[in-house]
């Protein structure tokens, strides 16, 4: 069975995926059309953003229009395919020529929700209390509103129907394509991780990490600790504009992760820093909850905040350091059961041979003991 993951490598899960895939005998490629600055690697890469040289051009339209005659599964990411060249300009014609072709043959297609590939920016502002979809949040809301809502719309109910299976990573987007199923994060390999548990005494290490400061909700983070600083003895490191392989080493210093605090979920930063052992803090919706898992949701060891709470939820963290211990071990354990790629890969390999797409990733961790 060759397995093609494309076209693009947002948050490392594309590739984690498919290296634990190749570890079970499953000949499976990841192949990205180009490389963002986090510099998350593939097994190929077609060339550099918005690179329009002929060698580049010439290799997008060789892989987009033979892939569908070269493998049997096809696993995309990000509401994209192969031919779809959102660095080259709007959506054109030939989008998704390559996944519908696939479909035509009686190939397997998949698709992997990630965020903002499904999300709809003004259905996301009017129906949660907390969203970086608003004016003076994301940068980008007016123009999601405008435009980009309108191609959101397109994937959801022209070509995810296409698809014999549909994941989300986060569980707000299962408002928006109602027959998804939720998928947890597979982008760090968790067994091999070293632990580094957060220090029993001395200063209080607070990191926090953001792509984007406007949509994790940077502005809150510094005036916590602007606040804490006063009544507490705290070191404090803001990690950006960082390549993720040098980031990992910087996160390591880290006790306390303050994760993103808007979307309403915890992000794949929140994976590799409780696969450490360390202590997460993130902003969970209560009200997306019914979309995950229920003994997912019972395992949930995440810190909860809010924007406008984060102030008080973080010192109560410090006050109580004696329990950091016990959170720590809950943190790991609970990478290794919901986020380990080998554990996903073996229920995806599965789900891949079964006629009818079921994935039971339950079996897949009765199988490594959990």
């Amino acid at each position: 069975m060759k397995v093609l993951h494309s076209p693009c490598n947002v948050g490392n899960q594309p590739q984690a995926l498919c290296q634990a895939e190749r570890s079970l005998g499953v000949s499976s490629q990841s192949i990205t059309n180009y490389i963002t600055w986090l510099g998350y690697e593939s097994d190929v890469v077609m060339g550099k953003y918005q690179d329009r040289s002929f060698c580049t051009y010439a290799k997008r339209w060789l892989y987009g229009l033979t892939a569908p005659y070269r493998y049997d599964v096809f696993h995309y990411y990000f509401g994209r395919s192969l031919m779809c060249w959102d660095d080259y300009g709007p959506r054109t014609d030939w989008w998704f020529w390559d996944l519908k072709q696939a479909k035509r043959l009686g190939k397997k297609v998949v698709m992997t929700l990630q965020g903002c590939d499904a999300r709809i920016a003004s259905r996301s502002n009017a129906i949660n209390e907390v969203t970086p979809c608003q004016e003076g949040g994301c940068r980008f809301y007016d123009g999601c509103v405008a435009n980009v809502d309108n191609d959101r719309r397109y994937l959801i109910e022209e070509v995810l129907p296409l698809c014999d299976k549909v994941f989300y990573l986060n569980p707000e987007l299962k408002r928006y394509v109602q027959s998804a199923e939720f998928l947890p994060y597979a982008t760090i390999d968790v067994r091999n991780t070293p632990v580094c548990p957060p220090k029993a005494n001395g200063p209080v290490r607070i990191l926090h990490a953001p792509s984007d400061g406007a949509t994790k909700g940077t502005r809150w983070v510094l005036a916590a600790i602007e606040k804490l600083q006063k009544e507490y003895d705290i070191e404090f490191r803001i990690v950006e504009n960082t390549p993720h392989a040098e980031a990992l080493k910087l996160y390591e210093w880290a006790d306390i992760l303050i994760d993103q605090l808007l979307f309403g979920w915890y992000g794949g930063l929140s994976v590799e820093l409780m696969a450490m052992g360390k202590l997460v803090m993130c902003y969970i919706r209560e009200d997306d909850l019914e979309f995950v898992p229920g003994d997912m949701r019972a395992d949930l060891p995440i810190v909860r905040t809010h924007p406008e709470s984060l102030t008080e939820d973080l010192s109560r963290l410090i006050e109580t350091r004696e329990r950091w211990p016990e959170v720590s071990a809950s943190m790991r354990n609970f990478a290794l059961k919901w986020h380990d790629p080998n554990i996903i890969a073996d229920a995806m390999v599965a789900m891949y041979r079964r006629p009818d797409s079921i994935f039971d990733l339950n079996a897949a961790q009765r199988k490594f003991g959990f």
